[in-house]
C-alpha cells in the first residue's frame, strides 16, 4: 500500500519523477550490463566474433555493471517502498543481486584474459547471475500491476529493455572494432542490429501496454502517456523514432560493409536510446503512481 507521502506525489509527477531518477538510472545500467553480455553470448554463439573484442567488451560490461552496484549501493530500491508501492522485500534484494552480477562480470573478464577461448561454464554463471537479477526487478516491480496480464507486459518490458539497451551498446562498439579491422565478417554486426531492430518495435507496442495493465491505469492506452506529456514525447523521440530510423538506416549500410556508416549511426540510435530509456523508466513511475 503506498503511504501518504507517496499519494502526496500523485499531484506532482515531476516530483515523482525527480525522486526515482535514481532507481531509473540503476534499472538503465542494470539492464544494459546484462542485456550486453546476453547479446554477445548470443553473437559469439551464432556468429563468432575475435577474442580481442571479447576481452574489450567484458571489461566494458564488467565497468557497466560497476557502475550499476554503485548506484543501487547508493539509492537503495526498498526505500522506494512508501512511494511507489513496489515489492519491498524483492527490492531489497537487488543490492545483493546486483553484486552477484558484478561479481561473474569480473570473474569472466579473469577468465577471458587467462584462456584464449573462454569456458562454458563462465558464460553460464554470467547468464544465470543476470536472468536472478532480471528476476529480481520484475519481482520488485510486479506489485504496481493490476493484475497477472500486468504483470506479464512488466516482465516483457524489462526484458525488451535489457535487450534493446544490449544490442545497441554491443552493436556500436562492434562496429567501432570494424573500424579497426575492417576485413571481419559482417555478420555479427548484422545481427546485432537485426535484434536491435526487432526489439525496438516490440519495445514499442508492449511499452503503452504496460502502461495501461498499472494498478492506477484506467484501461485506457493514452491515459498513462498524458499524465506526462513532456516525458511521454521524450520517450517516444528517444526509445522509439530516432533509434528505429537510425537502427533502419545501418542495417543496409552494414549489408554493404560500409562500417563508418553503420557506427556512426548506432551512435547515434544509442544517444537517443540511453535517455529515451532512462524518461521510459521515469514515465513508468509517474504513471504507477498517478
Amino acid at each position: 500500500m503506498v503511504s501518504s507521502a507517496g499519494i502526496a506525489l500523485t499531484a506532482c509527477p515531476e516530483c515523482v519523477a525527480a525522486i526515482t531518477l535514481p532507481l531509473a538510472l540503476f534499472l538503465l545500467l542494470a539492464e544494459t550490463a546484462v542485456g550486453g553480455a546476453a547479446t554477445v553470448v548470443y553473437l559469439r554463439q551464432t556468429a563468432g566474433l575475435t577474442q580481442g573484442f571479447l576481452k574489450f567488451i567484458a571489461v566494458t560490461y564488467a565497468l557497466v555493471g560497476s557502475l550499476a552496484f554503485l548506484t543501487v549501493l547508493a539509492g537503495p530500491p526498498g526505500a522506494y517502498h512508501d512511494r511507489l508501492g513496489i515489492d519491498s522485500t524483492a527490492a531489497a534484494s537487488l543490492v545483493f543481486l546486483q553484486g552477484l552480477v558484478l561479481l561473474a562480470l569480473v570473474g569472466h573478464v579473469v577468465v577471458v584474459f587467462r584462456q584464449s577461448t573462454p569456458s562454458r561454464t563462465s558464460w553460464l554463471i554470467t547468464l544465470a547471475a543476470s536472468l536472478l537479477l532480471l528476476i529480481g526487478i520484475i519481482l520488485a516491480l510486479a506489485p504496481l500491476a493490476g493484475s497477472g496480464p500486468g504483470i506479464a507486459a512488466i516482465a516483457l518490458t524489462v526484458l525488451l529493455s535489457a535487450t534493446v539497451l544490449g544490442a545497441a551498446t554491443t552493436g556500436m562498439l562492434l562496429g567501432h572494432w570494424y573500424l579497426v579491422t575492417p576485413a571481419l565478417s559482417n555478420r555479427p554486426l548484422l545481427r546485432s542490429i537485426v535484434v536491435l531492430l526487432v526489439g525496438l518495435l516490440l519495445q514499442a507496442l508492449a511499452y503503452p501496454l504496460m502502461l495501461r495493465g498499472l494498478a492506477h491505469s484506467s484501461g485506457s492506452l493514452t491515459h498513462p502517456l498524458s499524465v506526462s506529456p513532456q516525458l511521454s514525447i521524450l520517450w517516444a523521440l528517444g526509445a522509439v523514432v530516432l533509434p528505429l530510423i537510425a537502427t533502419g538506416l545501418a542495417l543496409p549500410t552494414c549489408r554493404l560493409r560500409s562500417f563508418t556508416s553503420t557506427t556512426g549511426l548506432l551512435y547515434l540510435a544509442m544517444i537517443a536510446l540511453l535517455p529515451g530509456q532512462l524518461v521510459g523508466q521515469l514515465l513508468f513511475f509517474v504513471a504507477a503512481s498517478a
